[in-house]
Parts: C-alpha cells; sequence; structure tokens
C-alpha cells in the first residue's frame, strides 16, 4: 500500500506550529493518527494474504470503466447512486472503501449472510454507529457502511487526499494531496499502481464480468493520473453553478471543522483555502475534458439533472454506446419519481462562510462565461 510520509510530516509540521497549534486540536490529531495507522496496517496485512488465496486478482482486467465526476454537491451521488441499480454495473460500497481486500470482502459476505439470518442485529448497529458519526452530514451527504460511495479512502490510505482537509485545515499547504497531478512522475506511478490493485481487487471479488461504476468528487486534482491509468475511462462529468456547490461543500467540511478544529474557523480562512481549492478544480476539468475523445465523455448541468433525472440518466447511457440492462428501467423510473418529490430544506449562502462572489467570479470568469453562469 502506497503511503506518502512527506504529506504526513507536513502535516505534524503544521498542526505543531505556532500559527495553527491548538491543545484541543494536537489530542485530537493523535486520537485519529493512532487507530487510523493501526487500521491501515491491518488491512496492508489482510491485502498481503489475498496474493497467497486469492492471487487471481492481479490478472483482473479494468476495461472501459464509467467514473461520474464533477466538483463536489453537483449531483455525483446522486447519479451514482441511480445507476448503481443496474445491474451491469460493479460500484464500491463504503465498507469496501476501508477494507480494500479480497479476503475482507468474502469475510464480510459470509457475516452478512450469517446476521440477516438472526435479523440483521450486527446491520442495525453498524447503521446507528453510523448515523451517530455522521450525524452532522445527515441532511448534506447521507452514508453508511452498504451505501454507494466513492473510492476517496483508498487515497486517504496513501495520505494524498484533499478529504485530509477535514481534519487538518491547510489545504493550502497540502500540494500532493490536493494535486497530485503535480506529483514527480515515478510516485505518481507508484501511486497508480496501488490504486489499480484496488481496483483489480474489487472486481475480482464482486464480479469480473461487470463495468466498474464509480463516484468521486475530489478526482480533480488526480484525473489526469487515472486518465493515463485507465485510458479507455468513460467521463459523466456534472457542473453546478459555483455559487451554489461551493458554499454547500464548505458547510460539509464546516460540519467536521466546528467539532475538530474550531480554531481554523475564527478568521474563516480554511473555508477561503478550500474555496481556493474548489476553483482550481473547476478550471482543471475544464481544461481537462479538452484532451478527452467525444465518445469517452459527457457533461451534464445540475438543473438538468434535477428537472429530469430519467431523461438524463438515459441521454448518459446514449452519449457513452451504452444500453440499459433488463428491468433496469423499470426501476430507474420508480426511483426518479421519488427524487422529483423530494425538496432539499438546505440553502447556504457564500456570505455566511465569509466568502464572497466576486472573488469566485473573479478567479472563474471564464467558466462562468463558457456555461453561462450568471455573476
Amino acid at each position: 500500500m502506497y503511503f506518502h510520509y512527506p504529506t504526513l510530516f507536513k502535516i505534524l509540521r503544521l498542526s505543531f506550529s505556532r500559527q495553527h497549534f491548538s491543545l484541543r486540536h494536537a489530542c485530537l490529531l493523535f486520537v485519529f493518527l493512532i487507530p487510523f495507522l493501526a487500521l491501515r496496517t491491518f488491512v496492508w496485512l489482510i491485502r498481503l494474504l489475498d496474493h497467497i488465496f486469492f492471487p487471481g486478482f492481479r490478472k483482473q482486467s479494468l476495461p472501459a470503466p464509467v467514473y461520474i465526476i464533477g466538483n463536489p454537491r453537483s449531483g455525483t451521488t446522486f447519479t451514482h447512486r441511480l445507476m448503481a441499480l443496474d445491474r451491469q454495473f460493479s460500484y464500491l460500497k463504503l465498507y469496501q472503501t476501508i477494507f480494500p481486500s479480497v479476503i475482507c470482502y468474502k469475510f464480510f459476505g459470509a457475516a452478512g449472510k450469517i446476521d440477516r439470518m438472526f435479523g440483521s442485529p450486527a446491520a442495525k448497529l453498524l447503521n446507528w454507529i453510523s448515523g451517530k458519526g455522521f450525524k452532522g452530514w445527515k441532511t448534506i451527504h447521507q452514508t453508511g457502511p452498504e451505501k454507494a460511495e466513492s473510492d476517496e479512502m483508498f487515497f486517504v490510505y496513501a495520505m494524498l487526499s484533499p478529504l485530509l482537509g477535514l481534519l487538518f485545515p491547510y489545504l493550502k499547504d497540502l500540494d500532493e494531496a490536493t494535486f497530485v497531478d503535480l506529483m514527480p512522475h515515478k510516485e505518481r506511478r507508484k501511486l497508480m499502481s496501488y490504486y489499480r490493485d484496488c481496483l483489480q481487487r474489487h472486481m475480482y471479488a464482486t464480479g469480473s464480468d461487470k463495468i466498474l461504476l464509480q463516484k468521486v468528487a475530489l478526482i480533480a486534482g488526480r484525473l489526469q493520473s487515472v486518465y493515463e491509468l485507465l485510458p479507455d475511462i468513460r467521463i459523466v462529468h456534472l457542473v453546478r453553478h459555483p455559487y451554489e456547490s461551493i458554499p454547500s461543500l464548505v458547510s460539509m467540511f464546516d460540519a467536521a471543522w466546528k467539532a475538530l478544529a474550531p480554531h481554523a474557523r475564527k478568521d474563516a480562512r480554511a473555508n477561503r483555502e478550500l474555496t481556493d481549492l474548489i476553483c482550481r478544480y473547476y478550471s482543471y476539468l475544464y481544461e481537462f475534458k479538452k484532451i478527452l475523445p467525444e465518445n469517452q465523455f459527457i457533461e451534464v448541468r445540475y438543473e438538468d439533472l434535477v428537472s429530469d433525472p430519467h431523461g438524463t440518466i438515459c441521454g448518459i447511457y446514449q452519449a457513452l454506446g451504452m444500453e440499459l440492462s433488463h428491468g433496469y428501467e423499470e426501476i430507474l423510473e420508480k426511483e426518479t419519481s421519488k427524487a422529483r418529490q423530494y425538496k432539499s430544506r438546505h440553502h447556504y449562502s457564500l456570505e455566511s462562510f465569509g466568502l464572497d462572489k466576486d472573488t469566485i467570479y473573479r478567479n472563474l470568469r471564464t467558466i462562468f462565461e463558457a456555461y453561462g453562469f450568471k455573476p
């Protein structure tokens, strides 16, 4: 398992620097790091056993995977979970991103069957724990052990994910974690080898004849690396107005910072750094799409997805040259009918997080003009 030690050392240095030090946060840092490193070591050991008991995973191919991407809070999760209902796809569940090992997949699969024989007490307990752990995100992003999720945990294990900013609000200084594509080629190659290894194990354990379906909202900073690894990748790019997506994302991080790093919220520094990063992601995705073949890329506007989810999903299939599997269209119609009845109760403003529209517009003027967004 790849591990980027420079990011770990940088996090420790920044956490204990005069500028960022907080006794509460310093204590939480070790409360996080010790279990995290212990969990990572356990997963590393179990993955070694995969080579003995399931060596066939190393020959698993990854043909033409479908990646649903976009800046966070742009409808990627909704699109992903609708398409995941189609049985031709294999997708990652939250627990699978935490335990990326064939042995773990087999163990949890067998344990789940036994648990269901007794009324699913373990599953109910896990869902309760998950509900408490993600309580602050309940109305923002619902998740749980069995929910379809992104593969971001693979990169958290490598210490190269923007999600590290949830506990370590120094995004401006975490260059490698936020922009893998800017790392030296040798290091990127090692990281992508580990990433391919994780995907191969997943497909080997869940269905080698299926199509890998991914949702990664924080992929922008490593998209070039992923494309080099998976050159036949098919991309669905969700686009939403920055004035809507950015405060919604900041609200997610702010919920974590409120409990884990309250000192980062005092002058909105962390909010501004996160906003600057997402602005860079907007621009990076816009430029990157220019190099992709048309048959490997489709762009979807968030407002189209919300107003007509059924038609939008069908349009995605058509653009990518795919057919809906047997029985899926009926399921899709049922689920999208439910979605049309849903109305979000949450509206976030930039001003409430110490941000302003003018700064975002100046940073993203090209994006505003390209997509016809109102400033």
